[in-house]
């Protein structure tokens, strides 16, 4: 197959760099390496070059001068690429956000699959109660447009109502889940709160989880990432017990979570959060907030929940966990269990036949 996929985000993106462009780029990966040739539209940024990353061809377009302007130029760039040279291969995919729409469902040429990670909902006008608006609506209805949708979760298949949507979660390495079971067994838990992730506020809830770390007593909060929040966010952590560590290689964040007494993922809104999987993978504790789409952590048995934006019960749901000697490590164990049965490889495998199938249906 010759797939175009765009994506406004890309891992090495300094505004986004989110789960969304990490699950692209491992999906693609292992579609080139089973033959397939892949082509992936994203937005520019300073330093953004064109060429290839294990196969897949990699295009940046838009502007590099700041995030407004590169995410709304993206998306008029990447429908003008798709109009004029889809028909050079027989699918698009296009990766949703509702800041810039590519309009895929309109080529006609070719068939076209919408993926949606989450949808904001009301918390886009919470932030944004006028301005806001248009992107609360095109979220909401877009997705009625395809004929072909992916979803991250069944939760993300509910809210945007779209019953049929092939459910495609995100996953791990296999490697990981080996490297965690050693490291694990290995380390020795510490009193530390560690996030992972996104340096974005709201989104995160990242000042839910400073507000809670100021409660309690004894505690360090390791937070690795970046992001465009994140000097707001050191200015916010000033007094408290916050190590920030920015960016981490792989070898490191394997290190840290699996030393870490609990991973936190205290999120307002959320796809899948793959820094829970590789979280359970290393055997630590998971305490997410109680919006649907983390729910699997609490139902797997390797997480507990609080109510999204109270540091108070946060606090206590932290603590809790710190001071129990019995039950980190019956979380740990089953986190492991279930971060090894969502791998790269299986994901992929559902992703191609549902790309070849639109395929072939369409050249009957």
């Amino acid at each position: 197959m010759r797939i175009l996929h765009t994506i406004y985000d890309h891992p090495d993106n300094p505004w986004v760099g989110g789960g969304g462009a990490i699950r692209a780029l491992e999906l693609n990966r292992r579609l080139v390496s089973r033959g397939h040739k892949v082509t992936v539209l994203s937005g520019a940024y300073a330093g953004a070059r064109d060429g290839t990353d294990e196969g897949i061809e990699l295009c940046f377009l838009g502007n590099q001068s700041g995030y407004l302007k590169s995410t709304f130029s993206f998306a008029y760039h990447a429908n003008l690429f798709a109009k004029s040279r889809a028909h050079e291969y027989d699918v698009v995919v296009e990766d949703f956000a509702p800041w810039n729409p590519v309009f895929t469902y309109r080529l006609g040429q070719v068939p076209s699959v919408l993926h949606v990670n989450h949808r904001e909902g009301l918390n886009l006008l919470k932030r944004r109660p006028i301005s806001g608006l248009p992107f609360f609506l095109l979220e909401k209805y877009y997705p009625s447009r395809f004929r072909h949708v992916t979803a991250l979760s069944d939760w993300t298949r509910r809210k945007i109502n779209r019953p049929d949507a092939l459910v495609l979660p995100a996953g791990i390495r296999e490697d990981l889940v080996e490297e965690g079971a050693r490291l694990a067994g290995s380390a020795k838990r510490e009193r530390t709160v560690v996030f992972v992730g996104r340096l974005e506020i709201n989104n995160k809830g990242l000042d839910t989880l400073l507000e809670a770390i100021g409660r309690m007593d004894g505690i360090r909060l390791v937070v690795a990432g970046k992001g465009r929040d994140e000097g707001r966010l050191m200015e916010m952590a000033r007094g408290l017990p916050v190590d920030f560590l920015g960016f981490v290689s792989e070898e490191e964040k394997r290190g840290l979570l699996s030393r870490a007494g609990v991973f936190v993922l205290p999120s307002r809104f959320e796809g899948w959060g793959i820094a829970v999987l590789e979280a359970a993978a290393c055997g630590a504790p998971v305490v997410v907030s109680d919006i649907p789409e983390l729910s699997y952590a609490v139902d797997g048995g390797f997480g507990r929940s609080f109510r999204t934006g109270d540091p108070g019960d946060l606090a206590r749901v932290l603590g809790g966990i710190l001071s129990d000697s019995e039950t980190p490590g019956a979380m740990g164990r089953k986190g492991r269990e279930f971060a090894a049965s969502h791998n790269w490889d299986s994901i992929a495998d559902l992703y191609e036949q549902y790309l070849q199938d639109i395929v072939g249906e369409s050249v009957k």
